[in-house]
């Protein structure tokens, strides 16, 4: 027989470096595990950042979006007007949401209302809601198929109500006005101008 000079052995794999090949992929998938687990449950526990209504329309690009019918203008003046006699609003909201709402007026009324003027008459009014304890509290519009649209010299006007429920504790009492707006800066309807309305009742 020949000798065995061990050139013709298979060489054999090592059975510890074959466990510690199998801890070290164990522990990596383990690793890989809590990883994956410790992400979800970190997304999950998130509180999501709620926004204020201030911040929704002080953010809103009325420009981009503009209000196609003289309701949905009213509807967004409403808007904007209850966040401005909040409890909560800033200085600085203020400000932003007069700039906003200005983007609603017709021209010949932001001609005669300059805007520091507005802005420090807001504040010296909502200074006096906050004295009385009154809010803003809800507000109603006439329905659409109640506006008026009558030819003037200045060109297609609107006319419609709408109201603003005001508390002041546990009073409640209604502020019913009338307004007109100006079908002017191609098509857009704008806010003309507004007087307390005769008729006390919405359609």
């Amino acid at each position: 027989m020949p000798e065995d000079n061990g050139m013709n052995k298979k060489k054999k794999n090592s059975p510890v470096g074959t466990i510690i090949f199998c801890v070290l992929l164990a522990a990596v998938i383990i690793g890989l595990y809590f990883m994956l687990t410790r992400k979800k449950e970190d997304t999950k526990n998130e509180i999501p950042v709620e926004t204020s209504e201030a911040d929704n329309l002080i953010k809103k690009d009325i420009d981009y979006d503009y209000p196609a019918t003289p309701r949905e203008v009213l509807k967004l003046y409403a808007r904007i007007t209850k966040c401005i006699y909040s409890d909560d609003i800033t200085d600085e909201q203020i400000e932003k949401l007069v700039k906003q709402v200005r983007k609603l007026y017709a021209n010949a009324l932001l001609e005669n209302n300059a805007e520091e003027e507005q802005i420090a008459f807001l504040k010296g009014d909502i200074s006096e809601y906050r004295k009385e304890n009154k809010i803003i509290y809800s507000y109603a519009i006439d329905s659409a198929s109640n506006i008026n649209v009558i030819k003037t010299k200045a060109g297609n006007t609107a006319l419609i109500k709408m109201y603003f429920t005001l508390r002041a504790g546990a009073s409640m009492d209604r502020a019913f006005e009338e307004f007109s707006m100006l079908e002017e800066d191609g098509g857009k309807w704008k806010i003309a101008g507004w007087r307390p309305a005769e008729e006390k009742s919405l359609n």
